[in-house]
């Protein structure tokens, strides 16, 4: 493989017939050229040129080989400009997947016009897949509100936090007075969980412990669904999850349609983050979606 610099320094010797003249200009030593130029006869097993006293002249082969030389290096000047224009160009196709409708809907639908009026070269893919993801089968640009998880097994891929809240445990007033109410971690071992079917196990129910980490709970689980899992708890099937600071919640909470349960073991780490591919620079497309989404944040109405 012919290395461009090479080709450069020849055609520009081919051109002069004199190494100095080069050297002087490419601020080298006449050997340094020469070393360049006997490289490109070694890997070609050629001769280029015919040495004289007066100049360097061509041999039939090094004449050819000029002309395909130039052809090659206009070739090469024309992709280092295209990928230097690639830099800054926010064009093709950004690939994003969210792991709930309703994270798509609150985070980034709402804006999302204002984003392709300013962006109009740029397609845009929105995905939503609910259970685990693995970044080798899922082929994303853009990994938008996943959990903790994803940065644990992909340590690799780098990270923006986004959001944060307590994590609660709620459960319809209906069901409480059926079951009664737990007063300890060790009484939800008696009551049912409405499980979230991509869990791993599906039957879990997270709580806090004193040190902040989370303490896996496993109840009893009749029901397991990737959505409605709200209605269900509503319906008086059994405790759920959810994070407390949005509006859903809050909501239902002031109707009377849930109430908390053990508030005071609440986990209190319960965090999405934004995740996206390591590359230097940062893909414009991806840099420009990060730059545009995440102050949004602020925004939400979750």
């Amino acid at each position: 493989m012919f290395h461009p610099r090479d080709l450069d320094i020849f055609c520009k010797v081919a051109e002069t017939g004199n190494m100095s003249r080069v050297a002087e200009a490419e601020a080298k030593t006449v050997m340094a050229i020469s070393k360049q130029i006997r490289r490109l006869e070694s890997e070609l097993n050629q001769a280029l040129f015919i040495r004289t006293r007066r100049k360097l002249e061509l041999t039939e082969f090094g004449l050819e080989f000029k002309k395909k030389s130039e052809a090659s290096l206009e070739h090469y000047t024309a992709l280092v400009r295209w990928g230097h224009s690639q830099e800054t160009s926010v064009t093709g196709e950004l690939r994003v997947v969210c792991q709930s409708n309703d994270m798509l809907k609150e985070t980034l639908i709402p804006w999302l016009a204002e984003f392709t009026s300013e962006y109009p070269e740029l397609g845009i893919s929105l995905d939503v897949k609910e259970s685990l993801i693995d970044i080798i089968d899922d082929d994303y640009d853009v990994f938008w509100a996943v959990g903790a998880y994803l940065g644990e097994r992909y340590p690799g891929l780098k990270r923006q936090a986004l959001w944060s809240s307590a994590y609660g445990i709620f459960a319809s007033p209906d069901y409480l007075k059926k079951n009664g109410t737990p007063t300890s971690i060790d009484e939800l071992a008696r009551h049912k969980v409405i499980g979230y079917l991509h869990n791993q196990p599906s039957n879990v129910l997270i709580a806090g412990r004193n040190n902040g980490e989370p303490n896996y709970v496993t109840p009893t689980c009749q029901i397991k669904t990737v959505a409605g899992l709200l209605e269900l708890a509503e319906a008086g099937l059994g405790l759920i999850n959810a994070p407390v600071n949005t509006t859903t919640i809050q909501e239902k909470l002031r109707q009377g349609r849930l109430a908390p349960v053990l508030q005071d073991v609440w986990w209190q780490g319960a965090k999405v983050y934004v995740y996206y591919h390591p590359s230097r620079p940062v893909q414009a497309k991806v840099r420009a979606f990060l730059d545009f989404f995440v102050p949004k944040r602020h925004e939400w109405e979750l």
